[in-house]
């Protein structure tokens, strides 16, 4: 892989929020320690957040910071801002004392940003500002993050964020897992919560996280109680149904519809490392996109995984080998996570049926293939997670091809991004080549490839006006209205053919990091940028014609 900074000795990891996002941080810490191995890793998180980080591995110290304490005191205003601002500087300081080599920012926060240009870490993976506190995106990974995510291009996407994040740290060797260390008192724990339970039944020992973050991502509770009939009645299986104590108003409805002996509620009862125990001591987890989905593949636990309304499984997919991954096909999917759904019809496409044999195939063994009958490609697509080649992680159909009009985009630009960022052998069979294939997938990429190669000829007529002391202000500021204009017409393509927005907002986002003050240099800058938007035009074109 292409790597910009492959030595590190001190390296800060910043990773402010939630517990999930720190789990799916794990390769990458890992990554980095087996490619450093004398490398110290800080991670700095907020406050709440520090005692979790205990239980994953790799880390070498732990930072806390009270980010509600600055928030109180600057709402108390006079001595409270001074109080805000006494103990920023000292957070500040105490940072920049341990003289870090390297920073990787997964928090896309502009407060973190504004913090990293204060401290003052040369060589960046993520995001960070600039003097005057504008955001900077260094890592070409990083801006493909920042693309992927803008919902457009979600749909377009196959490369799951931690391989994205895991690459913008140039890490290469790395576990194909996640990772949490689970102790012994804590399976002792949950021995006494299965004892207790007095379960009846002798099979497979099947957990459901039926809470989710949204109510939109969060399938019906009589759905569940169907599926735990199912699995009791039909399998003799064991049930614990896990959660926070917040989400007891959701799981205790459902215990109390499916009246057996062997479901049990655990809702409230477990700590994180607890939660972690309990579910390794699981055969398998049926779930949303959740925090307890990336725990239970840390420890080595399969899921069987429902992404519904936002959430997306090629995005924040469960990261190890063999997992179940259930995608509705629905035109409006994945929605806007910002967005309320006032009929999620995307939970209809999947039945508690078709989940009771899934999550039964799977505590029995690896799942390669599903009758299309239990799973009609055509409403959900169930997918086994796979790593290809690179130790990228994958989503294969095990219920026939995809009724996906974004399928072939998703091998395309999968391609692209492998082979034009990473530098990877990426195979393909071309059927023709260039911009000269002729297909309605492609709609607007010649354009697109021809503005990239218009603004090339601009950068070069820059040069020579700024060269040449006889150029007046007015050719100047002409020169540059042209070029804007340009640069509002490449956006504009992007919006109106919303398959090629991902290769438009790379070029946004890298036009937006341009570095420097020098008139020639800056123009060399861009007319590269421009140069970076026609190639990959033209490789998506032969990857496309390949897919």
């Amino acid at each position: 892989m292409k790597k910009r900074y492959p030595h590190k000795t001190r390296v800060l990891l910043v990773n402010i929020t939630r517990l999930g996002d720190m789990l799916q941080a794990t390769p990458t810490i890992a990554g980095i320690k087996m490619e450093n191995p004398d490398c110290h890793i800080t991670v700095l998180v907020e406050k709440q957040f520090a005692e979790v980080c205990k239980v994953i591995p790799n880390i070498d110290e732990i930072v806390g910071i009270d980010l509600n304490f600055v928030v109180r005191s600057i709402s108390r205003e006079k001595d409270g801002i001074i109080d805000a601002y006494e103990y920023m500087t000292e957070m500040v300081e105490s940072l920049r004392g341990k003289k870090f080599d390297y920073c990787l920012n997964m928090s896309s926060s502009g407060y973190t940003a504004l913090l990293l240009n204060l401290i003052g870490i040369k060589r960046n993976g993520g995001w960070t500002s600039d003097e005057e506190g504008y955001r900077v995106i260094e890592s070409d990974w990083a801006r493909l993050f920042a693309t992927s995510v803008f919902h457009q291009n979600r749909q377009y996407n196959s490369l799951n964020l931690v391989d994205v994040f895991r690459a913008s740290a140039d890490v290469d060797i790395h576990p194909r897992n996640l990772l949490i260390n689970v102790e012994q008192p804590s399976l002792d724990h949950c021995e006494t919560l299965i004892h207790e339970a007095q379960f009846t039944n002798t099979g497979p020992l099947i957990a459901i996280q039926a809470g989710a973050s949204q109510g939109k991502r969060q399938w019906n509770p009589k759905q569940f109680v169907t599926l735990i009939t199912n699995l009791i009645e039909k399998h003799n299986a064991r049930v614990v149904l896990t959660g926070a104590a917040k989400e007891k108003p959701i799981i205790d409805p459902i215990v109390e519809g499916c009246a057996s002996r062997n479901v049990v509620s655990v809702a409230g009862k477990t700590s994180v490392p607890q939660l972690a125990a309990m579910l390794k001591m699981s055969d398998v987890l049926v779930t949303g996109d959740t925090g307890p989905m990336h725990i239970s593949v840390a420890v080595g636990t399969p899921v069987v995984s429902m992404f519904l309304a936002s959430a997306y499984g090629f995005e924040t997919g469960p990261y190890s080998e063999g997992n179940l991954v259930l995608q509705p096909v629905i035109g409006c999917g994945p929605c806007n996570p910002n967005k309320p759904c006032s009929k999620p019809d995307c939970h209809d496409t999947i039945s508690p049926e078709l989940v009771a044999h899934l999550a039964i195939s799977r505590a029995k063994g690896d799942v390669f293939e599903v009758a299309s009958h239990l799973a009609d490609p055509r409403g959900v697509v169930v997918y086994r997670s796979t790593f290809d080649e690179f130790g990228f992680i994958d989503l294969v159909p095990i219920n026939g091809q995809p009724q996906d009009p974004c399928a072939r985009h998703r091998v395309a630009y999968r391609k692209l991004w492998l082979e034009d960022l990473g530098g990877f052998p990426v195979q393909y069979t071309p059927k023709t080549s260039g911009l000269a294939v002729v297909d309605h997938g492609l709609e607007g990429l010649s354009q697109i490839g021809e503005c990239a190669i218009h603004g090339q000829k601009l950068m070069d007529t820059l040069v020579q006006l700024v060269k040449d002391n006889r150029t007046t202000s007015g050719q100047l500021k002409s020169s540059n209205e042209e070029i804007a204009e340009l640069d509002r017409r490449i956006e504009e393509l992007g919006f109106n053919y919303g398959h090629f927005g991902a290769l438009t907002r790379m070029f946004i986002f890298a036009k937006e990091n341009l570095q420097g003050s020098d008139a020639v240099d800056l123009a060399s800058q861009m007319k590269s940028i421009y140069c970076d938007l026609e190639r990959r035009c033209q490789k998506f074109a032969v990857f496309y014609a390949g897919a």
